[in-house]
C-alpha cells in the first residue's frame, strides 16, 4: 500500500490511511497465522482434535479430588437448563464416577416466573435421580456483579469443600468421559490452575446456525490447535466448559470494579480473560486442552441474536483497553486483552479505512490531467500501479480466506471427518458457501459493531438479558427495522461512489451484504431452509452424521417433559397471575420456604413486603410488577402470610 501512495507524494492523509490498513492488517494477519501454526500441528501429529496427552494420567485411573458441576443461570429457560443437567448426570454416572462430582443450580433469575419454575423443576429431578446424584439449587436475591457475582458468591460459601470445579453456560454440555479425563489432568499437573476445552456448537436447525455450527467444526480445531501452539501455558479462559483448581481462583481471581463510571468503569464483564491473566500472573498454568472432544455448546438461531450477545460481549471487550497497561500481567495476557479488544474495535477501524480510501480515490480521479505555468502546459503523466494493487487485493484475500483453504486441507487429510463433513465434495461445496456468506455478512457486523463501539463510547450500556435458546424466525418488522439503517446506508454509499468516483465498481461487492441485509437476516433464520440444506449434505457436522448420544438424551428428556411424562411440572410457562396459586399450594410453599431459609431477603425487599403484601391480600394482583413478586417472594415471612391468606380463602382452595 505505501508503494502506491507514494507515487504522487506522501501526505498527512495517506499517513493515516497507511497507519489504519497497517493495525487491520496486522489483525488479519494474526488469525492467518494461527491457522498455520494449527495446520502445522495438526498435520505433523502434534496435537489433534481426538488425540492423547503425554501428560495425562492412565485412562484406568479415576480422580480422588472432588468436583463441583456449576450452572450459573438467569432468567433461562428452565426445561432446557434441567435437561442439559440430566443428560450430563447421566453421562458422568455411565463413566463411574458419580460419587465424585456435585452438581449446583446457581440461579441469578430476577424473573419470579423462572425462579419458581427453576426451585420446581430442581425438586422434581432431584427426586427422580435420588439422594446419590448430590444435585444443589441456590437462588441469589441480589444478583451483584453477574455471572462473576454468581460464582464468587459458590467460591465463597462451598469452595473450600471441592478440589476442582466445571463452569457451564445454561447451554452448554459436557460428556462424563471428558470430566474424567479434565480431572485426570489437573491431577498429573499439579501447577494448572485451568484447563479450557474449546466448546463444539451443536444443536440448531437454522441456516445461520449450521453455517456457523460447520464453521466451528471445520475451523475452530485448527485455530484452537495454533492458539495452543503459539500461548502454550498462557493460555485464555472463555468463561464456560472448563475445569479450574478451586484455591488458587479463590486466592487471585476476586475482580475489583474498575475505576469510573459504566460502561467503560465499574464491574469487570468479560470476566473470563481477566481470570486468566490473573492466574497466569501468580504463576499457574492456563492450559487449552485442544486435543479434547466432548464439550458442547449451542450457538445463537439467527443473526439478530448473534448480535444481541456481541452486543454484551463487546463492552466487555473495550473494558480490557484499561487493562491492557496495568502492572504484573504477562505480555501473552496482554495479547489476549488486546485480541479481544480487536474483535469489536477493528470494525470502525475499517469503516474509517473504507472512508479515507474512498477519499484519496476521490482525489486520484480528480487529479487534472493538465496545468499549465504561464502560457506553457505541463502534462500529467500518471504513473501506473495496477501491479502493486494486485499484489495488494491477492496479499488480503490470501490473508482472509487461506485458512478456510488449510482447514479444508487438514480435514481431508482424515477420511472419517471428511466423511462425517459430508464427503470432500459436499465439505468443499459447504466451505465455499460458507465463505460467500461470510463475505456477504462482513459489512453488516462491520456497520453493526461500529454502532456498537460508538454507543458504549457515548455512555450505555448493554442489558442483561437471558440468550435465545431455541430456533426462531423473527418478523419482517423486527428485521426492517434494525437492518434498514444497514440498506439506507449501503444505497447511499453506491450512488455516492458511483457519481463522484468513476469506475468505483470494487466498492459494490463489499456493500452488497449491507444492501441485501434484510433478506439475508431473514432467510438465513429460516429453520426449514437449514433442514433442507442439510438434506443436500450441507454444512452437516459429525453430530449430525455420526449421533451425538448426550444431545440425543437432552431432546428426549425434553420431549417427554412436553408430553407429561414423569417429571412433566405444572408451573411451566406460568404467567405472572399465576403465582399466588403456586403460593396456595402446600407443596410448593413448603419447597419455597425452606430454600428460603439460607437465602435471606435483601433489607430493600423486607422493606417492600408489608406494603405489597397488602396488595395481594386485597387481590389487587394485577398491581404487583414482577419486581415487586421477586421482592414478595424472597421474604418468608411474606410467603408465609400469602400462603397462610390462600389457604383459607374459598375462592383458592388448597392443592397438593
Amino acid at each position: 500500500l505505501w508503494a502506491v501512495l507514494r507515487i504522487d507524494g506522501m501526505t498527512s492523509f495517506k499517513v493515516v490511511l497507511l497507519v489504519l490498513f497497517t493495525l487491520l492488517s496486522v489483525w488479519i494477519a494474526l488469525s492467518f497465522w494461527l491457522t498455520c501454526l494449527g495446520t502445522y500441528c495438526l498435520w505433523n501429529g502434534k496435537g489433534t482434535p481426538h488425540g492423547g496427552d503425554e501428560n495425562t494420567a492412565a485412562r484406568g485411573d479415576v480422580s480422588r479430588a472432588r468436583t463441583a458441576l456449576l450452572f450459573p443461570i438467569h432468567n433461562e429457560d428452565t426445561a432446557r437448563v434441567f435437561a442439559g443437567i440430566q443428560a450430563i448426570h447421566e453421562s458422568v454416572t455411565e463413566a463411574g464416577a458419580l460419587e465424585r462430582f456435585d452438581c449446583f443450580v446457581l440461579s441469578d433469575s430476577t424473573d419470579p416466573r423462572c425462579w419458581i419454575a427453576e426451585e420446581l423443576r430442581w425438586d422434581a429431578l432431584r427426586r427422580e435421580l435420588g439422594a446419590e446424584a448430590r444435585l444443589f439449587y441456590r437462588h441469589r436475591s441480589r444478583n451483584m456483579h453477574r455471572k462473576c457475582g454468581n460464582i464468587r458468591d459458590f467460591c465463597e460459601n462451598w469452595g473450600a469443600r471441592y478440589d476442582y470445579m466445571v463452569v457451564f453456560d445454561a447451554d452448554s454440555l459436557m460428556t462424563g468421559e471428558t470430566l474424567l479425563e479434565l480431572t485426570r489432568r489437573m491431577d498429573a499437573d499439579p501447577r494448572a490452575a485451568l484447563i479450557q476445552v474449546p466448546p463444539q456448537s451443536v444443536g440448531r436447525a437454522s441456516l445461520f446456525a449450521r453455517m456457523q455450527q460447520f464453521a466451528g467444526s471445520v475451523y475452530g480445531p485448527v485455530h484452537a490447535a495454533g492458539l495452543a501452539f503459539l500461548f502454550g501455558a498462557d493460555g485464555n479462559y472463555w468463561g464456560h466448559n472448563a475445569i479450574i483448581r478451586v484455591q488458587p481462583f479463590m486466592r487471585h481471581c476476586g475482580l475489583p470494579d474498575l475505576p469510573g463510571r459504566a460502561p467503560l468503569g465499574g464491574e469487570i464483564l468479560s470476566h473470563d480473560f481477566v481470570e486468566a491473566a490473573l492466574l497466569r500472573k501468580a504463576g499457574w498454568k492456563v492450559l487449552m486442552a485442544v486435543d479434547l472432544a466432548g464439550s458442547y455448546e449451542e450457538p445463537p438461531p439467527s443473526i439478530i441474536d448473534h448480535l444481541k450477545r456481541d452486543r454484551r460481549w463487546c463492552e466487555g471487550n473495550l473494558q480490557h483497553i484499561r487493562l491492557l497497561f496495568a502492572a504484573g500481567f504477562r505480555a501473552a495476557s496482554r495479547m489476549h486483552f488486546a485480541t479481544g479488544v480487536m474483535s469489536y474495535l477493528s470494525a470502525p477501524l475499517l469503516l474509517l479505512l473504507l472512508t479515507f480510501g474512498s477519499l484519496e480515490a476521490y482525489q486520484i480521479v480528480h487529479i487534472a490531467p493538465v496545468t499549465y505555468v504561464g502560457r506553457y502546459p505541463i502534462l500529467a503523466f500518471p504513473k501506473s500501479y495496477a501491479g502493486a494493487l494486485i499484489a495488494l487485493i491477492v496479499a488480503t484475500a490470501t490473508l482472509l480466506y487461506g485458512p478456510k483453504l488449510l482447514a479444508y486441507l487438514v480435514l481431508a487429510r482424515d477420511p472419517e471427518a471428511l466423511a462425517a463433513h459430508g464427503g470432500a465434495g459436499k465439505a468443499a461445496l459447504s466451505i465455499a458457501l460458507e465463505a460467500v456468506f461470510s463475505t456477504l455478512l462482513a459489512p453488516v457486523l462491520i456497520l453493526s459493531h461500529s454502532g456498537f463501539v460508538l454507543s458504549i463510547l457515548l455512555g450505555q450500556g448493554a442489558a442483561w438479558g437471558a440468550q435465545q435458546r431455541y430456533d426462531r424466525r423473527p418478523s419482517w418488522l423486527s428485521i426492517v427495522r434494525l437492518f434498514a439503517p444497514h440498506t439506507i446506508f449501503a444505497m447511499a454509499m453506491v450512488a455516492g461512489a458511483l457519481r463522484y468516483i468513476p469506475g468505483s465498481y470494487w466498492l459494490l461487492p463489499l456493500l452488497a451484504g449491507l444492501a441485501l441485509s434484510i433478506p439475508l437476516v431473514y432467510l438465513t433464520s429460516v429453520a426449514e431452509i437449514g433442514l433442507w440444506a442439510r438434506r443436500c449434505g450441507l454444512f452437516v457436522i459429525p453430530s449430525e452424521t455420526q449421533g451425538l448420544p448426550i444431545l440425543r438424551r437432552v431432546r428426549e428428556v425434553m420431549s417427554a417433559r412436553a408430553a407429561g411424562g414423569p417429571v412433566a411440572l405444572r408451573g411451566d410457562g406460568f404467567g405472572m397471575e399465576s403465582i399466588p396459586r403456586l403460593i396456595e399450594d402446600r407443596t410448593v410453599a413448603k419447597l419455597h420456604l425452606a430454600l428460603l431459609r439460607d437465602a435471606p431477603a435483601a433489607e430493600d425487599d423486607r422493606r417492600q413486603s408489608p406494603a405489597l403484601l397488602e396488595i395481594a391480600r386485597r387481590g389487587e394482583l394485577a398491581a404487583v410488577t414482577s419486581k415487586g413478586w421477586s421482592a414478595l417472594l424472597s421474604d418468608p415471612s411474606s410467603v408465609a402470610a400469602l400462603h397462610r391468606r390462600q389457604r383459607g380463602s374459598p375462592s383458592m382452595p388448597i392443592r397438593g
